[in-house]
This record gives structure tokens, sequence and C-alpha cells, in this order.
């Protein structure tokens, strides 16, 4: 599953943070490790889920047919 959130915001997100559960993959780094956490209320879009949905090949595709009719 991936999640999108408003950038510099982490503040706002560390609210919604009750536990961290684990971490790996910890050798790519601090940003890059794979962090388990126990979240609440946390805001913010799935845009990829297990199921093969994505937000970010909907929007592309509607976007596309919305150009194609202006002509772009």
């Amino acid at each position: 599953m991936y999640l999108n959130a408003i950038g510099g915001a982490a503040q706002f997100y560390a609210r919604s943070i009750k536990k961290v559960e684990g971490v790996s993959l910890l050798d790519f780094g601090t940003p890059e490790a794979m962090w388990h956490l126990e979240v609440e209320d946390f805001p913010a879009i799935v845009t990829m889920d297990a199921h093969g949905n994505s937000l970010h090949k909907d929007i592309e595709e509607e976007s596309g047919a919305h150009l194609a009719t202006l002509g772009a």
C-alpha cells in the first residue's frame, strides 16, 4: 500500500503515531527504512492498494481524456 501525504507536515502526522512496532531495512538508512507504525486518525490518502487499484493511474487516464477533448 502507498500513501500520499502533504510534504513538510511531519510534525502534524507524528501526532497520529501511537507506537513504533518495529523497523525493517534499516541498512538503507533511517529515511528509506520501512517503519512499522500503529497510527490513529492518520490523515493520508491511499493511492495504491494491494488489489491493484491506483489513484495515480486513474487520474492520469482521466486527465488525458479531458485534455484530448480540449485538443491539447
